[in-house]
This record gives C-alpha cells, sequence and structure tokens, in this order.
C-alpha cells in the first residue's frame, strides 16, 4: 500500500474508534478512555478475517459516529430544502457513505509499529477536541515523516461521545465533505431527486470496489 494510502485509512479508522460510552466528563477520564480505545482500534485492524474486520468497524460507525450531526452540515443550505422523507434517503445515504470511505482501501497491512499519544484535551461546551500524535510503522515512515498529529472533534451527549470531525492542521474532514456534497447538488443543477440518484451511485461505486478486490 503507497504512503499516503495507508495514513488516509489510519486516520480515517482513528476517528471511528475514537468514540464511545463515557460516563466521566473530566480530562483524565477522558484520555484513560481515548488510550484504552485506541488499544482497541489497533487489535480490530490486526484481525486476519476480513469480514470480521469490516463488521467490527461498520458497528462502530452505527453506535458511536453522529452521522446525523456530519450529514446536516456537510449538505449545508440544501437541508432545508429537503421533505422529511428526502431527509430519511439521505441520512441513510451519508451513512452508507461514510463506511464506503474506509472500504476503499485494502486493510491488510501489518498494524506492528502503529502507535499513538494523546498530547492535549480540551472542552468547549458539549465537545471535546483531543488532539492524539500518530505514529507510523517502520515501513511506511519517511525521513520528513515518521508522526502526524490529528485533532477529533467529540460530542458529548447524555454520557455518551460521538465523533463529529477530525482536522489535520487546517483541513477538517467536515468541511471537505460539505464542499463535496454542495459540489455534487449544484452538479444536479439543484435538483434533490438528481442528487440523491448521484449520491446513490457514487456510494455503490465505492462499495462495489471492496466487493471487487475480495
Amino acid at each position: 500500500m503507497e504512503k499516503k494510502s495507508f495514513l488516509k485509512v489510519i486516520i480515517l479508522l482513528f476517528s471511528v474508534f475514537f468514540t464511545g460510552e463515557v460516563f466521566a466528563a473530566t480530562e483524565t477520564d477522558v484520555r484513560e478512555f481515548l488510550n484504552e480505545t485506541g488499544e482497541g482500534f489497533i487489535q480490530t485492524l490486526g484481525l486476519v478475517d476480513k469480514a470480521e474486520k469490516y463488521a467490527r468497524i461498520d458497528e462502530m460507525i452505527d453506535e458511536h459516529v453522529n452521522s446525523e450531526y456530519m450529514g446536516r452540515f456537510a449538505l449545508g443550505q440544501y437541508w432545508r430544502g429537503f421533505d422529511d422523507g428526502q431527509k430519511q434517503t439521505y441520512l441513510s445515504l451519508f451513512k452508507r457513505y461514510l463506511k464506503s470511505l474506509y472500504k476503499a482501501y485494502p486493510l491488510d497491512f501489518e498494524t506492528k509499529g502503529i502507535g499513538f499519544e494523546i498530547s492535549t484535551i480540551s472542552q468547549k461546551g458539549n465537545f471535546w477536541d483531543a488532539t492524539c500524535v500518530i505514529e507510523l510503522p517502520e515501513q511506511y515512515r519517511t525521513e520528513n515523516f515518521e508522526k502526524v498529529s490529528v485533532v477529533f472533534k467529540i460530542e458529548e451527549n447524555a454520557e455518551k461521545f460521538y465523533l463529529v470531525d477530525l482536522k489535520i492542521g487546517e483541513a477538517s474532514m467536515l468541511v471537505t465533505l460539505r464542499g463535496r456534497l454542495t459540489d455534487m447538488f449544484k452538479n444536479a443543477e439543484d435538483e434533490i431527486g438528481w442528487f440523491l440518484e448521484d449520491f446513490e451511485d457514487l456510494t455503490k461505486s465505492n462499495e462495489q470496489r471492496l466487493v471487487l478486490e475480495n
């Protein structure tokens, strides 16, 4: 796997596993939780059975990623023009699309050497920003590229944490998704039905790639 592709899938999957139940709102407890969950992520990534690995990751997305919040944000002002049925169809597609993103990459790499460290955690209302330094395995390193810093934005709601965004430098996953989907909506000439058809075709294309590779 190319170094850039490896980094993309590692960051995407860390975003899935750095969410879950928590029953304390102190920085110490959040840090402990993130470290424990990070270890669980690496163990899951190292599973030999691909079907089991994909099923586990899908389950984590269903349970711990606030895809509704992300989907509404990604659609921006166009969300208000959808009727209830169209909103439901879109949100279902959006969750499938999130799952299809990591499935576009092979997950058969060696997990030995992957490391992470929580460097800072800060709270802003119901949201937490957690900065994590991901250490790449030896075979994917370069002279000037051994670690990457990622900021995970997590929503705290009813004694549970949900991932809503991640940032690398100034690049936000959520803002990138908004740009991608609003451009798609404009290309569909602002026709909601055409947009939903295009979005489903894109999602199916990603899902089909996984089927062909396995």
